[in-house]
């Protein structure tokens, strides 16, 4: 029987999930639990409704219709008992405001390649597809949907966080052209501590994809700088030891090293979850202090373009 996957979002017309103009699959279901996760939605591989109160038309056909009554209208608006909910997306579908929206439905990988390549003509020389999270390589139909892809003449990146099953890795990589791998913290504790999981796999596994990316694969290292968990100097000046260690100068293999700069967009997504956010409150980094951990990177001379990306507060 052909596997399916549990699909979280389709984002089109993407300039931040690798080269070029790219669609953007996001897969639900993470091995980690990161305390700044901007994709909460993503963490649980179980289908999820998300509540959106400012579009709600308390028109109460949620509570009636939802099989398990796990619905209940409060004074400050609509309460879900969550430890109900089998995903079965009754209330989301008869939305009439679309304040219900679903999270996670199931779609088989020759389906999701169609509607994927649907945006081909606008992917031009250096787009393409890239597969995300959560963490897309926990589903192992993502390897078929990655061979579907690559049948169809389109180029392929893969966002990976790295604790994966290193025998998917391998033959996921032979259906990929870029891969964007994740270094959060070079301290196993402090890993475990903000991530749930120390990173012992992901630095094995940081090793076969350097072999891959060494026989021709493209190889971008991503670190989100995280006030207070990643974004000190001691934490880059480590990653890039550990980078280095693989070449460094001209011998360095990754194309790319991004500091991603740490925002604080996705508050909404955890009050639609009926979740705290951790980080809620927290400012942007300053240019400076962005500027200094980019300079330690550099001083790495562990890829071949280090820089950090995002917004920055303005004083």
């Amino acid at each position: 029987m052909e596997k399916e996957i549990v699909l979280l979002d389709i984002q089109r017309m993407s300039s931040e999930d690798g080269p070029g103009l790219r669609t953007t699959a996001f897969l639900k279901g993470c091995p980690l639990a990161c305390r700044w996760c901007h994709n909460p939605e993503s963490i649980s591989f179980n289908g999820q409704v998300l509540w959106h109160g400012a579009r709600c038309m308390a028109c109460g056909l949620c509570q009636r219709l939802c099989p398990q009554k796990g619905i209940h209208a409060r004074e400050e608006g609509l309460e879900l008992e969550r430890e109900k909910c089998t995903g079965c997306f009754t209330c989301a579908d008869s939305c009439p405001a679309a304040a219900m929206e679903a999270k996670g439905k199931k779609i088989k990988p020759a389906r999701l390649c169609r509607e994927l390549l649907k945006d081909r003509a606008y992917f031009g020389a250096d787009g393409g597809v890239t597969l995300s999270g959560g963490e897309a390589l926990m589903q192992e139909a993502a390897v078929e949907l990655l061979q579907l892809l690559k049948e169809q003449g389109s180029s392929v990146a893969v966002d990976t966080c790295g604790l994966v099953p290193t025998d998917r890795l391998s033959r996921a990589l032979a259906f990929c052209d870029i891969m964007l791998y994740d270094i959060k913290i070079a301290d196993p504790a402090r890993h475990k501590e903000y991530t749930g999981a120390d990173n012992r796999l992901i630095l094995e596994n940081l090793g076969v994809v350097m072999d891959w990316a060494k026989k021709g694969g493209r190889l971008w290292i991503r670190t989100p700088l995280i006030p207070g968990a990643t974004d000190d100097e001691e934490n880059i000046r480590a990653i890039g030891e550990i980078l280095a260690g693989y070449g460094t100068g001209e011998a360095a293999i990754p194309e790319r090293w991004e500091l991603c700069a740490f925002n604080n967009l996705c508050a909404e997504k955890y009050c639609s979850l009926g979740l705290v956010w951790a980080y809620d409150g927290t400012p942007l980094l300053e240019r400076e202090h962005l500027d200094a951990l980019a300079e330690i990177a550099a001083a790495s001379g562990c890829a071949k373009t280090i820089k950090w990306t995002g917004a920055a507060r303005t004083k």
